[in-house]
């Protein structure tokens, strides 16, 4: 009975872009993750694709008055190119249960931010002399990496309960600049 509650709470919420997610969520979909687009946003952190379509998840920057807002750091939003490139923001079921972050100030102008879907991948917010603006950071082999995207591998499974096979962590060393990759099987 719960499921059913939250699917028609779900149903009666969701913009066209969401609807048609659920829709094909349920299907074995995949897309060719080399030939999805490469948003540029101004302050953007990183951003996330996943099967089944090329609808772009987008993380920036949210700054108050010149300063991170200490509130809401990051700002999350769709791009869904799907219906010729619109923004839109993140329905309230696909902030708490997908695409939303959560915060902890670390310091001043440093958060531990994570995915609202997979906390066990940790990331950092901070300056980096590198690039000379803010960054997401993660972990990769013991390194401090850039996350520049994330690829989720989505293999069918149900709207509350994708069966997600793997993640993929496109990253930059913040020292070299050179690109890493990690794989994190999610089937295991």
């Amino acid at each position: 009975m719960k499921a059913f509650v939250l699917l028609l709470m779900a149903s009666s919420i969701c913009n066209s872009a969401y609807a048609q997610d659920i829709e094909q969520s349920h299907s074995n979909k995949q897309v060719d993750k080399t030939q999805l687009p490469v948003p540029n946003e101004k302050e953007q952190l990183f951003y996330l694709q996943r099967d089944p379509n090329k609808n772009t998840v987008v993380y920036t920057l949210n700054k108050k008055n010149g300063k991170i807002d200490e509130d809401n750091p990051v700002n999350v939003y769709w791009i869904l190119y799907e219906e010729d490139g619109k923004r839109k923001g993140l329905s309230y079921i696909q902030r708490k249960f997908a695409y939303g972050v959560h915060h902890r100030k670390l310091a001043e102008n440093e958060y531990e931010i994570s995915l609202t879907s997979c906390k066990r991948i940790p990331l950092r917010l901070a300056y980096c002399p590198l690039s000379k603006q803010y960054e997401a950071f993660t972990s990769i082999n013991d390194k401090p990496a850039i996350v520049e995207r994330i690829f989720v591998r989505i293999n069918g499974g149900s709207l509350f309960k994708p069966n997600v096979d793997y993640i993929e962590l496109i990253c930059k060393d913040s020292e070299s600049g050179r690109k890493l990759k990690q794989m994190i099987p999610m089937n295991e």
